[in-house]
């Protein structure tokens, strides 16, 4: 009896989601100036506090000429959304998500289009080597008639995602059934056999827009699918340089002591234990440094949990513990104020064996917009934003003694420190920022729509 009521009250909402959107897609319509209206959505939780890059994405459409509605499925805290994108949180629209309101929407799709129904199942099945009986009782393709209700209700014009995990599936299958065109924009994890529906192939045959977000990533993208080269778009992620000072100082304390500041999250691709042996260097050298290092593990995530205690491990051997702050997450205001007191920023990544990798990473570039001299790693996409002796330092991954005399160099000559300084900021606020970086992609937006409108005509 309480399963049932709870099914119920679960069916409820759904249809309650789906009377807002179809309600607010008619005012949209009444509306003199009738936007374009875009469907976003990039994982199952929003907001996720590491993933500013797509709400500043997602904030710029509904900013510009289109109107946006961002799905989830489960809602994080309002702290994890950073001060900049909080109009985002407005436009957020919870999808109730569950096998048995899945299979319910499956059924009403099988009636209305049951030839796109089967052509989904026959496809899914192939790129991912399950069976069709295993696609179609997967949870998250039960899912995903949910969500295609949810952009039907919305009528919208276009669909965009992120990643290349479940609610890029959604929009695979919403897409397919409505006739909407999509797109993606695409990180790393393209490369990482994590996911049984990853489909990345299947994806780049039916999508009309792909955000590479560097070079390399453009060049993997192309390598699964030759064919999907002229719908490729490289677009690097971008932030609101505006919102970040440059420093005023060198960033040393009253004492002398070099600050080193790296920000990002603790997982193995970051190659946090290369800057920890790269400061025992320097310490043994004489120099002193205080090494402050902004960001938490994945709490989800045995690995990243496992790195942080081999960190912390590494900080007793080798006596490190009044020269490394572990800083936890901070907010974006704190993170601004880290990077003004910073006499180096360091960004000591790693490529991973399965594949796993840093693109153009937020954090780099907001260091940049801060004017810090920066000492970074040849890993992931960092040389395309980062010229070595240009906007920085760039060293060979994985060479921790490399690190420390770049580190040493800085202290050693100002006037570098400075240069590099100045050329990152230049290089961040002419090529990096969102202003610049966005116009592209909306244009791409705008032609698939046309162009699924000349089709459908």
């Amino acid at each position: 009896m309480a399963e049932r009521l709870i099914a119920l009250l679960r069916r409820i909402a759904h249809e309650a989601l789906l009377a807002r959107l179809r309600l607010e897609a008619l005012l949209t319509g009444l509306s003199h100036r009738k936007r374009p209206r875009i469907m976003a959505t990039a994982c199952w939780t929003f907001p996720i506090y590491s993933q500013t890059f797509v709400h500043q994405e997602v904030l710029a459409l509904a900013e510009s000429d289109f109107s946006v509605r961002f799905l989830y499925a489960q809602r994080g805290p309002r702290s994890a959304l950073a001060q900049h994108c909080a109009a985002l949180w407005s436009l957020k629209r919870r999808v109730m998500l569950h096998a048995d309101t899945g299979k319910a929407d499956l059924a009403r799709f099988r009636r209305t289009h049951p030839a796109a129904v089967e052509a989904l199942i026959s496809d899914i099945a192939r790129s991912s080597g399950l069976s069709p009986a295993q696609v179609q009782s997967h949870e998250h393709f039960l899912h995903a008639f949910s969500f295609a209700r949810a952009v039907e209700a919305w009528r919208a014009d276009y669909l965009h995602s992120y990643f290349f995990y479940e609610q890029t599936l959604f929009a695979l299958v919403a897409s397919r059934l409505l006739g909407i065109p999509r797109g993606i924009s695409c990180y790393a994890d393209h490369m990482l056999a994590d996911y049984p529906l990853k489909i990345v192939k299947l994806h780049l045959q039916h999508c009309e827009v792909l955000v590479a977000t560097s070079r390399r990533i453009a060049a993997e993208l192309q390598a699964f699918e030759p064919a999907a080269q002229p719908r490729v778009l490289i677009k690097a992620n971008a932030i609101n340089t505006a919102n970040f000072a440059p420093r005023p100082d060198n960033g040393e304390n009253s004492d002398g002591t070099m600050q080193l500041l790296c920000v990002c999250r603790i997982d193995p691709k970051k190659g946090i234990e290369y800057l920890l042996s790269a400061s025992r260097l320097l310490l043994d050298r004489g120099l002193r440094v205080h090494v402050r290092i902004v960001g938490a593990p994945d709490a989800h995530c045995e690995a990243a949990q496992a790195y942080a205690r081999t960190l912390a491990m590494q900080v007793a051997q080798d006596r490190l513990g009044d020269a490394v702050s572990f800083m936890g997450q901070r907010n974006h205001g704190e993170i601004r104020a880290e990077l003004v007191r910073a006499s180096v920023f360091v960004a000591p990544y790693v490529d991973l064996a399965n594949g796993d990798k840093d693109g153009i990473p937020t954090a780099v570039l907001e260091a940049m917009a801060s004017a810090c001299a920066i000492v970074t790693t040849d890993a992931g996409s960092l040389a395309e934003i980062i010229d070595d002796e240009e906007q920085g330092l760039v060293v060979a991954q994985r060479d921790a003694l490399a690190l420390a005399n770049a580190i040493h160099r800085l202290a050693s000559d100002a006037r570098l420190a400075t240069r590099l300084g100045a050329a990152a900021l230049e290089r961040v606020r002419s090529q990096y920022d969102v202003a610049i970086t966005e116009v592209r992609l909306h244009r791409r937006i705008h032609e698939a729509i046309a162009a699924q409108g000349r089709a459908a005509s």
